[in-house]
């Protein structure tokens, strides 16, 4: 598979998102558009998979991202955000094959990101993320990863 740069025009990719996902992105994609890049996997003019990579930080950081990612933003990591499957193409490893189609085109780039659902945890450590930090918040938990391409597997 192909990993296609789709630049800053989210429309397409942002319909195959969920609509809470979408209340986020949405409104706020013209400040961050310059800023990040839209990466996706297609099965002929279809999006199947894709995510955003943001040069700096995110849109709409909670204070767990602000207090603790800020020093991967200085460091020059980016962040990987709004990866998504279309549910028609789950159960491919899309997400997985995304991952790494990313890590492969830009092989010395770091990454960060948080997730929201402890589920996820081990998607990202099986894909080569580490978890570096966890939010104290119990009622919104959170959870921090990184990629290094010099640690490989971490």
């Amino acid at each position: 598979m192909e990993l296609i740069n789709i630049g800053s025009d989210g429309s397409n990719f942002f319909k195959i998102l969920p609509n809470d996902w979408q209340d986020i992105i949405v409104p706020v994609w013209g400040n961050y558009k310059m800023d990040a890049n839209i990466y996706v996997f297609k099965n002929d003019m279809e999006i199947t998979v894709g995510g955003i990579v943001f040069n700096g930080a995110p849109p709409n950081r909670t204070d767990f991202e602000i207090e603790e990612g800020q020093k991967y933003v200085e460091l020059g990591f980016k962040y990987i955000g709004f990866l998504f499957v279309d549910p028609k193409y789950r159960s491919k490893s899309l997400g997985s094959k995304w991952l790494s189609a990313l890590k492969e085109q830009f092989p010395d780039q770091s990454y960060w990101l948080t997730i929201e659902e402890v589920g996820l945890r081990s998607f990202y450590e099986k894909n080569g993320f580490k978890c570096v930090s966890e939010s104290k918040v119990t009622n919104n938990q959170e959870w921090m990863f990184t990629y290094m391409p010099e640690d490989g597997e971490q």
